[in-house]
């Protein structure tokens, strides 16, 4: 079941008005001219500094994860990411709500969180957004797509280019568009 989505705003007056308090507003706008300038063109040894300039601006990061400097995050004060997690190359969490990234979670390249949209059954299309929580162990594939308020369980799998749109259970592999899902993950070694 997929979590209740929530207007960012409830007080928004137009369809033209930000759903964004000024101040969060003004800070997504400082966060991507430091991130263009300090991060997105280093190269991956210097991860670290990228995790260093999250941290600065809100972001909840514990243990050692990776974070690619070309990984776009939109909102960092709304981002969680456990120990030993991987949000890779070019990937994008595209944040308006709360992302919870667990621990040893693995994001491949170009795969994109998507955690926004739009109550279209509203002339004045207000923001809508949910919390996403990846759980320890997932896997999402490159060039996934996970939309707003999922729950993806432990040990689950989003295939390559599959775009989710439901929650996962735990050890379920998923893939297509939409993902459905394919058979139970089997983990050796452990």
């Amino acid at each position: 079941m997929v979590s209740e989505l929530y207007r960012k705003n409830k007080n928004q007056r137009d369809a033209y008005s930000s759903p964004w308090p000024k101040k969060e507003a003004i800070m997504i706008r400082i966060w991507e001219v430091v991130w263009t300038l300090f991060v997105r063109w280093l190269p991956k040894p210097f991860y670290r500094w990228h995790i260093f300039l999250l941290k600065l601006f809100g972001a909840h990061i514990s243990g050692h994860p990776f974070i690619a400097p070309t990984a776009r995050i939109y909102a960092p004060w709304l981002l969680t990411v456990g120990d030993r997690s991987c949000i890779a190359t070019r990937s994008e969490i595209y944040n308006l709500g709360p992302v919870i990234i667990k621990e040893r979670v693995t994001i491949a390249q170009y795969a994109y969180i998507c955690n926004g949209s739009h109550d279209l059954s509203d002339n004045k299309l207000p923001l809508v957004v949910g919390d996403v929580v990846i759980d320890n162990d997932v896997f999402i594939g490159a060039r996934a797509i996970i939309l707003p308020g999922l729950h993806l369980c432990r040990y689950s799998v989003v295939g390559a280019g599959a775009v989710l749109t439901k929650n996962t259970t735990d050890f379920g592999i998923y893939a297509g568009n939409p993902a459905r899902f394919i058979k139970e993950r089997n983990i050796y070694g452990e």
